[in-house]
C-alpha cells in the first residue's frame, strides 16, 4: 500500500503507507517548532493534499533553521523531513532560493535524496 502526497491531482510522492504516515508525523511536529502551518491535509483515503503556498512557506522556515546553526544533532534530526519536502516542492515545480551557503548544500542533496523517493 501506498500513500499518495499531492498537488492539484498530481501526485509528487507516493512513500509506503508506513513511511507516509512517519513523514507526516515528523512534519507536523517539526511545524510546531517553527510556528508554522505545514499544507499538509491527510485524508482517510491514504492520500494528503499540499496547499502549495503554505507548504513552501514550512519549508523555507525550516531551511532558515537548519541553516542557522552548526549544530549536527539538529541538523541530523531535520534532515530527512527538509530533503523529502524540498523533492516535493520541487517535483510541484516550486524552486527554493537558498540564502546561506548550508541551505544550498541541502537543496544541493535534495537532488540525489530525490532518486530513493
Amino acid at each position: 500500500m501506498s500513500y499518495y502526497f499531492e498537488v492539484a491531482g498530481e501526485t509528487v510522492w507516493d512513500p509506503s503507507l508506513r513511511i507516509g504516515k512517519w513523514y507526516l508525523s515528523f512534519a507536523e511536529a517539526a511545524a510546531g517548532l517553527v510556528e508554522r502551518p505545514t499544507g499538509l491535509a491527510p485524508a482517510d483515503d491514504d492520500t494528503c493534499a499540499l496547499d502549495v503556498e503554505v507548504f513552501q512557506r514550512f519549508v523555507e522556515g525550516l531551511l532558515e533553521c537548519y541553516a542557522s546553526t552548526g549544530h549536527p544533532v539538529q541538523h541530523g534530526l531535520m534532515r530527512g523531513v527538509l530533503l523529502a519536502s524540498i523533492v516535493m516542492l520541487q517535483r510541484a515545480g516550486i524552486t527554493i532560493s537558498p540564502k546561506s551557503e548550508r541551505a544550498a548544500s541541502l537543496i544541493e542533496e535534495a537532488k540525489s535524496f530525490a532518486r530513493s523517493m
